[in-house]
């Protein structure tokens, strides 16, 4: 064709922009389509429609604002970020792009304690912009309060918000950051004028109710705050949940008539919705009553059966099954799920909790449940739910600093949630944390005072204090309530041993003995009397007598073995844990303390070996990845222990004490520092607070010969651990290496005199007699 021929010319205009209004057309029909999905709550389904949009429009303003809203929903802030970000630049007039932009800006920088530092420059670039445009800007004054407030500079963030009052009076967030700032600047009463005021106006203000309410909350008003959440449900009559946050402060005050009265009018005209049995039975979760949940959740299966509403039914029979689950029914919750999976074979929450039950059943293959349990968190990683399950799989399995690492993300995010809470103190009381127990024993208490676990963690926890009156009083409380506990009555029969009424000891526990021969526990505080009383040779002959009588009982023949180790008769100890080992040949326990026990008798060859079987015997395990290391290391097999260290982080690359150990020996070695510091600070930032990730990133600080970060790290541990030798040494190395000599020999004098294992005494004794 010749170009010059003018029909050839106008097809070359006319096609590519019919292939552009054909794009045009396909994107905004997947924009319909995500508009609605979004409409009917399937805010997965509408944003792949939405992101399809922006493939084939990719300057679809709208089409990233509503990506953005969609994955706020679904709670994928930094997804949603981005999109936000796109929907601002592209419709730069978007006053509700830019407004959501704010919030998800200012909730992560304000809900961060770190208040990272990338954050800050957003919100300070973004204000700054929104300023230049319009120096009332609703979205840049509010960032500009907000970040004076959190900088400590109360009064001028007070000016700021009244400026942005005056500019946006109609303004609800406006108001609310106003009220925080005269409250923070402690003007309450201007602070509460400007929240009764603006509700006069606008009676369905909910995050006004909300500052009001913590207003009141925090001054003690009960009344006031009652009646501030009533007056925002009376103003709000289509917004339901609403009751159950009236129904949440009656719980709170422990006011069981008021808290019945509320959920009956909130199922009111609803009771042949399962639904709102599903959210009833979900509020009942969260403040700890069981039996109330299980409840709704039944009468919402029975309303989904008869009414044939066939999407509802296996929603309410998993969650049947999660209380099941926490009440410990397993086999009942099995029966439930079996049902549901033979009906939804495909329903993740059925398979999650299916795994979670299988966790320590008998017949399940070891990690089995755990396994399916870390696959379904990848896929819903905000599920607080599947953490708490995930928690308590590994808790059950003995894996402890794991356990309590997600217990404590989980109690951040919903500081209400009884059972995790209970869990995380019975794990801290694992780890002979009595402090920590203490505190989420007491944070359980005001969701539940009467919560019998806690009650009980609670006095274990001041007994092992050695607070004998207060341990006294609670464990005698839970003895008059429930008479027959074995438990209470131990650790009664425990105090007064502690008490050194000898006589009063050995009757109750002879007692317990009486009424429950196999009773371990009622052994081992008869022999912990005999010893208190320096009577070694009557609690070895009681031992024998016991393991006699019971034809070698694993228990009795474990205790044996403990109170051997604990005079030093090595040999009689290992003795007991080899006849331990071969009595119960599928568990590894008995040959990781055998190993331990070889350890400390100075053979350990012998303990690398036995660590190494217990490996073979349960490869899911990662016990024995987790010591084999620094064996090896310490027997100079330097390549082998970085070898098994980097196979135990592949294998569980999430896994913080994998992290933590491999940081540790790449610091130990001194090759790979940068990787080693990576390490460890990925361990810290998943347990801030475990005393051994800490210790190893100061430990690689001090290699990397920043003393001040280092010393930062060492002078927290050494004043919550001040009887830890390792603490100490470290300590004295980093002012050692800052010059400081005088306090670095006092230092190793003190880890001396604290009887330290062997490779620390010849460090600490080496570096004193250089300095000497």
């Amino acid at each position: 064709m010749s170009p010059t021929n003018p029909a050839g010319r106008l097809a070359v205009i006319i096609f590519p922009f019919l292939l552009l209004l054909a794009g045009c057309r396909s994107a905004y029909n997947y924009f319909e389509k995500g508009n609605s999905a979004f409409a009917s709550g399937n805010f997965d389904e509408a944003s792949l429609n939405y992101r399809k949009a922006i493939q084939k429009d990719p300057t679809f303003g709208d089409a990233y604002y509503r990506a953005g809203l969609a994955e706020l929903k679904e709670n994928r802030a930094a997804e949603a970020l981005e999109d936000l970000e796109n929907a601002v630049r592209l419709l730069p007039e978007n006053d509700a792009a830019r407004t959501e932009l704010t919030n998800l800006l200012l909730g992560a920088y304000v809900g961060d304690p770190k208040r990272p530092k990338f954050l800050y420059d957003q919100l300070v670039a973004f204000s700054s912009a929104c300023l230049r445009r319009d120096p009332d800007s609703a979205q840049g004054l509010r960032i500009k309060g907000y970040v004076a407030m959190l900088e400590q500079r109360p009064e001028e963030a007070v000016g700021i918000f009244r400026h942005a009052h005056q500019a946006h009076p109609g303004d609800e967030k406006i108001v609310d950051g106003l009220m925080d700032a005269l409250f923070r600047a402690n003007q309450i009463p201007e602070a509460e004028k400007a929240g009764l005021d603006f509700l006069a106006g606008n009676s369905g203000a909910s995050d006004v109710y909300d500052a009001l309410y913590r207003i009141y909350t925090v001054a003690h008003r009960t009344e006031d705050a009652e009646n501030i959440l009533k007056r925002k449900v009376n103003a709000n009559r289509k917004e339901r949940s609403y009751i159950l946050q009236l129904a949440a402060f009656y719980a709170g005050s422990h006011r069981k008539q008021d808290l019945d009265q509320t959920m009956r009018a909130f199922l009111s005209g609803r009771d042949r919705d399962p639904g709102a049995h599903v959210e009833a039975g979900d509020f009942y979760v969260s403040i700890g009553d069981l039996d109330a949940a299980l409840g709704e959740y039944r009468a919402g299966s029975n309303v989904a059966r008869n009414e044939r509403a066939k999407k509802d039914q296996p929603i309410c029979e998993t969650r049947m099954a999660r209380v099941l689950l926490l009440q410990n029914k397993r086999q009942e919750g099995l029966q439930i799920l079996n049902g549901t999976l033979a009906k939804f074979p495909a329903d993740a929450e059925a398979r999650a909790l299916h795994a979670a039950l299988l966790v320590e059943t008998p017949g399940a293959k070891p990690g089995e449940g755990i396994d399916e349990l870390r696959a379904l968190l990848q896929q819903k990683p905000d599920d607080l739910f599947l953490k708490f399950l995930l928690a308590r799989g590994l808790a059950e399995s003995r894996n402890f600093p794991e356990a309590r690492m997600r217990l404590e993300g989980v109690v951040k995010r919903q500081p209400q949630f009884l059972e995790a809470r209970v869990l995380l103190a019975d794990v801290a009381f694992e780890q002979h944390d009595t402090r920590e127990t203490l505190r989420q024993a007491e944070a359980a208490l005001d969701i539940d005072p009467q919560n019998l676990r806690a009650r009980m963690l609670r006095g274990s926890a001041l007994l092992a204090q050695g607070n004998l009156e207060e341990a006294d009083a609670v464990l005698g409380s839970i003895a008059r309530q429930v008479p027959a506990s074995l438990d209470v009555r131990l650790k009664l029969a425990e105090i007064a041993l502690k008490r050194r009424d000898y006589a009063g000891a050995e009757s109750a526990f002879n007692k317990i003995l009486k009424a429950h021969p196999d009773e371990v526990r009622a052994v081992a505080g008869l022999v912990n009397t005999d010893l208190a009383q320096n009577h070694p040779e009557k609690a070895f002959a009681r031992l024998e007598t016991e393991l006699a009588r019971s034809h070698g009982a694993p228990g009795m023949r474990h205790l044996m073995a403990m109170t051997a180790l604990q005079h030093g008769k090595y040999n009689l100890a290992i003795e007991n844990l080899r006849e331990l080992a071969n009595q119960t040949p599928n568990s590894i326990d008995p040959r990781i303390e055998l190993a331990q026990v070889f350890q400390l008798k100075g053979d350990v060859p012998n303990a690398i070996l036995t660590l190494q079987k217990a490996a073979q015997l349960q490869p899911q395990d990662p016990r024995p990845g987790v010591l084999l290391p620094f064996l090896l290391e310490s027997e100079n097999r330097t390549q082998e222990a970085k070898q098994i260290a980097r196979q135990a982080l592949a294998e569980r690359p999430q896994d913080a004490m994998a992290m933590n150990n491999l940081a540790y020996l790449l610091a130990e070695t001194g090759d790979s520092l940068d990787e080693a510091v990576q390490l460890a600070r990925g361990a810290v930032s998943q347990a801030p607070n475990n005393p051994v990730f800490l210790d190893t990133l100061g430990f690689v600080y001090l290699k990397r010969d920043q003393n001040d970060d280092a010393l930062d790290i060492f002078d927290r541990l050494i004043r919550r651990y001040p009887r830890d030798p390792a603490c100490a040494y470290h300590t004295a190395v980093a002012w050692y290496q800052k010059g400081d000599r005088h306090r670095a020999r006092n230092l190793l004098s003190r880890t001396l005199e604290l009887r330290p294992p062997k490779d620390i005494e010849a460090a600490a004794s080496n570096l004193l007699s250089r300095m000497n």
